[in-house]
């Protein structure tokens, strides 16, 4: 594929784009990294591991680099790394994240709730911040690209027991907001994506401690969990194909926040 414009399909550049997606090892992440691959895009993946499934991305292409999204100076590194083989990216993810305590809010222990706004909102911008500034040093090279967040839909409503990430979440969808109104005029689109629940290996992790996954699927309309490939599927075409598109937050959740009750 060859480098897409944001003025429309039909005028090609030379150089294949560079996407960055992080916590791209496993879950939805990993899911967007095969969907870019396969739409010609060259793909960096930052995470704190490898790939949680190696035989299934080896022969993929994806370039995987260790590295913490809240470490600013490691982030800048690992992403002029990435540029000097790739190419500057113009295109972003952000799909990293860790579980909150899920716990009442008088029980919560402050360096946790610390430690979950630090991963999901300060990583997110520290990330996000660092490939415009890449964008913004690299010549003559249009300044185009876009960015999709990953929000959740506790970032919807209120929520016991979500003090911290649910909190996070709908920092992360304002925060998108901010930046797409502050980017625009560099041509550049940042969404977010809301997931519901879907059957990434975190949520897998809270069935397998007791959650009540038919509950769930019951108040769903769609009577389902998403999978990772679907929620992917919204990723890539908020990233590549919603040219006209910015400052969104997108619920996948097949019907949940609909519901109202």
């Amino acid at each position: 594929m060859t480098q897409r414009s944001e003025h429309g399909s039909g005028s090609g550049l030379e150089a294949r784009e560079h996407a960055l997606v992080t916590g791209g090892s496993s879950g939805i992440g990993w899911a967007v990294a095969q969907r870019l691959i396969d739409r010609g895009l060259e793909v960096t993946v930052l995470d704190l591991q490898g790939p949680v499934e190696p035989h299934r991305t080896g022969s993929r292409g994806v370039r995987y680099i260790e590295v913490d999204v809240t470490d600013e100076v490691a982030v800048e590194e690992a992403i002029k790394v990435a540029s000097a083989t790739a190419g500057v990216a113009s295109r972003l993810v952000t799909s990293h994240g860790i579980r909150g305590a899920f716990v009442p809010a008088l029980d919560l222990d402050l360096d946790m709730m610390r430690r979950v706004l630090d991963v999901h909102v300060v990583g997110t911008l520290v990330v996000a911040r660092a490939m415009v500034r890449a964008m913004a040093g690299a010549g003559g090279r249009p300044a185009e690209g876009s960015i999709v967040t990953v929000s959740s839909t506790t970032a919807f409503g209120g929520w016991a027991n979500q003090a911290d990430y649910g909190t996070a979440k709908a920092a992360i969808s304002q925060l998108s907001r901010n930046l797409a109104v502050e980017w625009a005029s560099l041509g550049i689109r940042v969404n977010s994506v809301a997931p519901g629940h879907t059957l990434t290996p975190m949520v897998q992790q809270m069935i397998d401690q007791g959650y009540d996954v038919a509950a769930t699927e019951a108040r769903t309309p769609l009577g389902r969990l998403c999978t990772p490939d679907e929620m992917a599927a919204s990723i890539e075409n908020l990233l590549l194909d919603a040219t006209f598109v910015t400052g969104v937050c997108l619920p996948v959740d097949g019907g949940w926040t609909t519901v109202g009750k």
